[in-house]
């Protein structure tokens, strides 16, 4: 085969910018023209450096020009090879580590490429290769979509076209800047990225989602950002796959594509992004190994091997003059038609400066040196390569400082600040492309069973693991099946008939790019199944994980959402898309044939799962008609009931009134209570804290309601005791007192729990409801036992701080006094009880108890009860499954006739429910002169909180009080006359 394309265009040992000078005697023009071009290419400084770039490119000059004269021929060639390693930890003694020294000391590599591997490992490995080597090494890493493309336990980015979908250069450079602090933690100083390759073609099996886009100035503007970002924060950025790698049907792993774009196509699409990265500064272009007719005559020459190509469209027509990077030299592309050996002699020829992955790096620079010593590749041809390197490598700093600090590893890798950001990246890019049927977002409220059927493409060990367990999270009654190309056909059958009964089909497809196996899309037998599932009519979401276009492959699909990405934060965001947790506002980079124009999106708000101030028209008069509540409370403050009073009633997702009545106390000076009066909720601690806790745990099985007391108390076994259950606790039938004064003669929780195991018991558990606050301190303590946390921590982090609820609390501290509401003038303790827990032995156990303790608002409360009629939800925080939440709310009947459910109460007789509430409501009381009740039938809640003990607790108006508050609230809602 001819060399076609690879005249010695160096012209006696001259660079470009030399030919350039001698060729034009316009001396003030081209000195104007020199120091731009210094100026362009002296990148921008670390971020440790204080001095000008003017000073850091004199200085880079210096040291890479006396450098390189004291460098010997076998030393220079030795420059442009870059090896592969693996990231992996490797004794000094074993044959992988003794490869790696032996290219250093003996081939003097100039660097290496690293490809798969851990953080740690890697950053050592590194530190120990630099440390072997006479000159600073660089060490470059295929970081697309940043570390995590290669290394585990960095920050997962989502893939570029993702970052498309969000046309942001703000996101992109970001991306480039936290790829690059995290690359030169580890030692990695040089990224191949980003990518340039403008993906105009469907097909292409190898570009797709690793482009911006199929917009030539979109992948220009954020691949100028991302080479920003990741250049001032001290890394090479590379520019990729020159002259294009976007508009190819075969993948260049495999065999030799073929461009056939005319030139005008070029220039206005593939140069354009090459072209703004050149203007911009970036620091190396990688060459692709594919064939470009309109540039190179010869079919059969690469563009890594053509000089037509590198020198004369990138170097002369572009104006590069930085560091000129082979994509991998095992590529089939290019392999398939040259030897090595002469690959890359022609690749050095054409204007190549680095030599990567070479399959065998003895032949590549065994090669080279007799190329040199033939004078093939003249040795001034060598200078003009070795001094870029070398110059890159001091702008990166690495003569004064080559070593890895292992100390700040742990300090920048997987930080979780940076981790967030990426996480908003992803959230940003998801692309709702139809919806005929408006079926986003899914309300979980009202989803009872759901499938979800994985489909695994091509890579049957795709994970996961994440998109499963954040649907897990939001989806009680969740089925996943996951489905491959090894699914039998009894398997299949077996997912339409689970997708028949279910509300809600999420199907997802991985059909993820992986480079070398020549295709992207989804083989044609889960296609199909795909198929099945939409023909159902059910309510069927498919999910492209991934490759956009394969929905060619089902284009009935009624709702269609695209990720672009398979990476762990594009599976967390498409989950909070699907719930409505994030708006969806992504826009498609690219253009779907037959099914969607580029920059179109269907745009989706967020759906909101609070308790909304705003009322809609048809709720005004059910609040009108409740001003016969505040006569009603007014009236009873007259009556000396209580002194104030808080109120808040919830109705359809709305708060339809929220009011504060009366004062603290009964002088006309009194503090008048506000909505955000904070009071002591006495036995409201038992559902708002430990009972919610107990489902929790009762959820994930660490608590079961026939689990004996004595399971956690072995001595809790005599007078039958040993047959108390949680569930005997919940429904207060365990058969103990409902009340002993132990903080008499008490103190401490453990002092407590300690004579309730002694007391003995009033009635065989089970035969008798007697309301016992000791059967519920002893619930607390289990539960603290295990979790081996506090009460007021648990309640603290998993229940109040996902709610917001931020005025809920155990011990409130001093400086709340004064917004909560006082107690009783207590003789106990000799004083008016205020800003502490009312309860004599729950303040006697230190202020925290599962019975009693427990300080809170309406406001706070109204969160609560609303996330109860959500089904246990709250914006888009699952506290309880919908199905615990029903177990514990209904009647037990233990023992029959009881109304108590497990810790809440139920409508009965003469209750505190009043007349009106439905069957199916819930509630509880303080004897403080709180309650709740919740009526999930009506999506109605009614909140009084009072401190009806002041100044003492001999008042008892407030159970007829209850009664009047809820059937007044029914009445009005109900327009009953």
């Amino acid at each position: 085969m001819s060399l076609v394309g690879t005249t010695q265009w160096w012209n006696d040992g001259k660079s470009v910018l030399q030919l350039k000078l001698d060729r034009s005697r316009k001396w003030p023009f081209l000195l104007a023209f020199l120091c731009l071009r210094l100026m362009a290419f002296a990148p921008c400084m670390l971020p440790q450096t204080k001095s000008k770039p003017v000073k850091r490119a004199a200085v880079q000059f210096t040291w890479a020009t006396k450098t390189l004269k004291q460098l010997s021929l076998q030393e220079k060639i030795g420059q442009l090879i870059m090896p592969a390693f693996r990231g992996t930890y490797l004794n000094s003694q074993s044959a992988e580590f003794k490869e790696i020294e032996r290219q250093i000391r003996k081939n003097h590599v100039g660097g290496f490429i690293l490809f798969a591997g851990d953080v740690y490992e890697s950053a050592i490995l590194i530190d120990k290769m630099q440390s072997l080597s006479k000159l600073p090494l660089l060490i470059a890493s295929d970081f697309e979509r940043g570390a995590n493309f290669r290394i585990r336990n960095t920050v997962s980015f989502p893939w570029n076209m993702a970052i498309g979908a969000t046309g942001s250069e703000h996101w992109a450079e970001v991306q480039g800047r936290i790829t690059a602090q995290e690359a030169r933690a580890m030692g990695v100083n040089w990224i191949f990225a980003p990518v340039l390759d403008v993906n105009n073609n469907p097909s292409n099996p190898v570009i797709n989602i690793r482009s911006f886009g199929e917009d030539a100035e979109l992948v220009a503007r954020l691949g100028v950002a991302f080479v920003r970002g990741a250049q001032q924060a001290g890394v090479l950025a590379t520019g990729k796959h020159f002259p294009g790698h976007g508009d190819t049907g075969v993948d260049s792993h495999l065999e030799l594509p073929l461009v056939t774009a005319d030139r005008q196509r070029l220039e206005k699409m593939e140069f354009v992004p090459f072209k703004k990265a050149i203007e911009n500064g970036v620091w190396a272009i990688m060459t692709a190994h594919l064939a470009v007719p309109t540039l190179e005559s010869d079919p059969d020459i690469p563009a890594t091997l053509s000089s037509k190509v590198l020198h004369g469209a990138l170097q002369q027509e572009l104006g590069f003059s930085n560091l000129v990077v082979t994509d991998s030299l095992k590529m089939a592309g290019l392999t398939n038609g040259f030897w090595i050996g002469d690959a890359v002699v022609r690749a050095v020829k054409a204007g190549v400066d680095v030599l990567l992955d070479p399959p065998n790096p003895d032949v590549v620079y065994q090669a080279l040196l007799d190329a040199a010593r033939r004078g093939d590749i003249p040795e001034e041809r060598l200078n003009q390569s070795v001094e870029k390197i070398l110059r890159a490598k001091a702008w990166l700093g690495l003569p004064k400082n080559r070593r890895v600090d292992l100390e700040a590893v742990s300090q920048v890798v997987d930080n979780p600040h940076l981790q967030r950001q990426a996480q908003q990246m992803a959230d940003a890019s998801i692309t709702l492309v139809r919806d005929s049927r408006n079926f986003l977002p899914v309300d979980v409220r009202r989803i009872r069973s759901a499938l979800a059927v994985l489909v695994l493409g091509r890579d049957q060990q795709e994970d996961t693991a994440l998109f499963e367990e954040e649907l897990r999270r939001r989806l009680e009654e969740l089925t996943i099946h996951r489905v491959s190309t090894g699914s039998t056909d009894d398997q299949l059958a077996e997912v339409l008939k689970r997708a028949e009964t279910a509300d809600l089909v999420i199907c997802a497809a991985f059909a993820r790019l992986v480079t070398g196996t020549g295709t992207v899309g989804l083989p044609e037998k889960l296609a199909h199944c795909v198929n099945q599932l939409i023909a159902l009519e059910k309510p069927v979401l498919v999910i492209a994980f991934g490759n956009p276009y394969i929905i060619e492959q089902f284009p009935q699909a009624r709702a269609y959402l695209c990720t672009f990405s398979n990476a762990d934060v594009s599976q967390t965001a498409a989950a909070k898309a699907i719930f409505g947790e994030i708006p969806i506002v992504g826009r498609l980079p690219v253009t779907l044939p037959g099914t969607a124009p580029i920059y179109s999106g269907i745009e989706r708000p967020q759906l909101s799962m609070r308790l909304e101030a705003d009322l809609p028209g048809e709720l005004q008069p059910v609040k009108d008609r409740l001003g016969t509540l505040d006569s009603l409370l007014e009236k009873h403050i007259r009556q000396r009931a209580f002194p104030g009073a808080s109120v808040a009633i919830g109705y359809r997702g709305h708060l339809l009134y929220q009011k504060a009545f009366g004062r603290f106390d009964y002088s006309p000076r009194g503090t008048p209570v506000a909505p955000e009066t904070i009071y002591d909720l006495a036995s409201l601690t038992k559902v708002v804290s430990a009972t919610t806790l107990t489902m929790q745990l009762f959820e994930t099985g660490q608590l079961k309601l026939e689990f004996p007391i004595s399971r956690f108390y072995p001595s809790f076994t005599s007078g039958g005791r040993e047959k108390i259950t949680i569930k005997h606790l919940l429904t207060h039938s365990s058969g103990l007192p409902a009340h002993l004064p132990f903080y008499k003669d008490t103190r401490g929780k453990n002092e407590f729990v300690k004579k309730i195991l002694q007391t003995p018991l009033e009635y065989e558990p089970g035969t008798q409801a007697v309301y016992s606050d000791l059967g519920i301190i002893l619930l607390g303590s289990i539960l603290e036992k295990i979790t081996a946390r506090p009460l007021n921590e648990l309640a603290r982090d998993r229940i109040f701080a996902p709610l917001g609820m931020a005025h809920t609390l155990f011990k409130p501290g001093p400086s709340l006094k004064s917004k909560i509401a006082p107690t009783e003038n207590d003789p106990w303790r000799s004083r008016l009880v205020q800003g502490e827990v009312h309860d004599e032995n729950a303040f006697a156990m230190g202020g925290v108890s599962a019975h009693a303790g427990l300080f809170s608002n309406s406001g706070d409360l109204s969160i609560f009860c609303q996330m109860l009629i959500n089904g246990g939800v709250y914006d888009h925080h699952r506290i309880v499954k919908r199905s615990t939440l029903e177990k514990f709310v209904a009647r037990q009947s233990l023992p029959p006739g009881s109304s108590r459910a497990l810790g809440w109460d139920t409508p009965s007789g003469e209750s505190s429910a009043g007349s009106l509430l439905s069957s199916k409501s819930f509630g509880h009381t303080g004897f403080s002169g709180t309650s709740i009740w919740v009526d999930p039938t009506r999506q109605l809640f009614i909140i009084l909180l009072t401190n009806r003990v002041y100044p003492t607790r001999e008042n008892n108006a407030i159970r007829e009080v209850r009664r009047e508050v809820a059937d007044a609230v029914v009445t009005a809602i109900e327009g009953i006359r």
